[in-house]
């Protein structure tokens, strides 16, 4: 709807520079949008694209210039509209195994005759989303409903550690049993790692090893990752030289078309049948952004390059981007779809803006003041919800009503803010608050939390696995 596009689209705008737009498409939204509306909607999807853009977008409201409620980032009319619309969502959690419907509507809730069959992606897909809204708003049942559903997805793996495409919500049978990394799966895999590394959590990261073991066992096939049967394994995190690998063969198959077809024959080389299409999506271009990232290898940036080409010359019409139809011949289809604008076009302009303020390192920051203290806001290590909505991770020690716990994070944010200026900078501007007397102190006393967390740090590369020649990594 013409909603939901500006609602995803907003962030982007911010990013790319356009900050008046951004300003005005807030104001349209606060006049338009209105959730109680007899509408089957997608639980998932909702969450994703609504929930997360107005929560991204809120986090912005200050670098966007916004006028700002006392009290933000823990109010604002972007906080309470994504509160609105997860509530609509709520039921759909009302499962005898917490795991959620697919689909849910917005006025009357669960439909009675709705099936009790979901994608794995649409189960534990949430915990971004629902925790920044717990953290941020006070509420606990977000975050309560989105981890109960991992739980869920977690106990129903298979005895070899894999999970299937689709699943019985009510049962836990699992109604597809094909296993991989793709549609209907991913952002499951994406929210254990980022949900971790958001909300410091080692349990989830734990997870997510479990299953990379069984996902490197038993879907590798050569440098591709394929589609098993998850009882029997039959036929990305850190792992610099093995990523490099499988992006170079998608990026062989991009060159191939022009794009990515939605499915693609490894034995053939070519296309499959009715899955011929390319709707301008993000993945490979998410990729190259990340790898790029890692490792500065500029064949990364020749597939961004590509991938404008290709894009402005095939798609690019009057009213704006269509999805191809067929690679194969490049015939148009009459849609363009939302996440071209809040994930395509971003991850695009990031890849060749080194010093855009999401890149940011720590070495700029706000301070802002809430009802519970004054926290840090700005300050960089963005994480990206599965829709490519970015979110402040200090910006959800913000609002915590017990102060102990509020600053039990001290050692995570001076390791965030690399380098003794820095930590000088915020000590110094930061004001003699006695109710946190022990933030700035390097002492451990009276800290809730002091356990290191291993799992949530990367291992460090060898020096020779840094070295690559368009992409070729050479390891030990």
């Amino acid at each position: 709807s013409f909603s939901l596009t500006l609602i995803d689209a907003l962030d982007t705008l911010l990013i790319i520079g356009n900050v008046s737009e951004f300003q005005r498409v807030v104001n349209v939204l606060q006049d338009t949008v209105d959730f109680d509306i007899d509408v089957n909607a997608s639980v998932f999807e909702t969450n994703i694209r609504v929930v997360g853009g107005l929560l991204s977008a809120h986090l912005f409201s200050k670098r966007a210039g916004l006028e700002l409620e006392p009290g933000w980032p823990c109010s604002g009319p972007l906080l309470r509209m994504a509160e609105d619309a997860a509530r609509k969502l709520l039921p759909a959690f009302d499962t005898l195994t917490g795991m959620p419907y697919g689909t849910v509507n917005l006025l009357n809730g669960v439909n009675p005759t709705e099936t009790p069959v979901t994608c794995t992606a649409g189960i534990g897909t949430y915990i971004i989303e629902f925790a920044t809204l717990s953290r941020l708003t006070g509420d606990p049942v977000f975050e309560r409903v989105a981890r109960r559903a991992l739980k869920g997805l977690w106990e129903s793996r298979s005895e070899i550690g894999l999970v299937g495409n689709h699943i019985d919500v009510m049962t836990s049978k699992w109604v597809a049993q094909d296993s991989g990394i793709g549609a209907g799966v991913d952002s499951y895999f994406e929210y254990l790692v980022k949900g971790a590394i958001l909300l410091q959590d080692e349990e989830m990261m734990s997870m997510f090893l479990e299953y990379n073991k069984a996902i490197q066992n038993y879907t590798k096939y050569d440098d591709w990752y394929v589609w098993v049967q998850m009882y029997k394994g039959t036929s990305l995190i850190g792992d610099i030289g093995n990523a490099m690998k499988t992006f170079h063969n998608y990026y062989t198959v991009w060159k191939q078309f022009g794009g990515l077809p939605e499915f693609y024959n490894i034995p053939q080389g070519f296309t499959v049948d009715k899955r011929e299409g390319y709707p301008l999506r993000p993945e490979l271009i998410e990729s190259a952004m990340y790898l790029y990232k890692a490792t500065k290898d500029p064949v990364l940036l020749e597939l961004g390059r590509d991938a404008i080409e290709s894009i402005e010359k095939i798609s690019k019409v009057y009213c704006g981007y269509a999805t191809v139809k067929d690679v194969r011949d490049h015939k148009l289809d009459n849609r363009m779809e939302s996440f071209f604008l809040a994930e395509t076009i971003k991850y695009l302009y990031l890849l060749f803006d080194p010093d855009n303020f999401i890149h940011n390192d720590g070495s700029e920051f706000d301070l802002v003041v809430t009802p519970y203290g004054e926290c840090v806001v700005g300050a960089g290590g963005y994480v990206f919800n599965t829709e490519a909505h970015p979110i402040d991770p200090a910006a959800l020690n913000c609002c915590k009503r017990d102060n102990a716990e509020r600053w039990e994070m001290e050692d995570l944010v001076k390791e965030f803010f690399s380098g003794k200026k820095r930590t000088e900078k915020i000590r110094k501007e930061a004001p003699k608050d006695q109710n946190y007397p022990n933030f700035y102190s390097t002492s451990s006393q009276n800290r809730t939390k002091t356990r290191r967390r291993s799992l949530l740090r990367c291992p460090s590369q060898p020096f020779t696995s840094k070295l690559s020649v368009l992409g070729q990594v050479f390891l030990d």
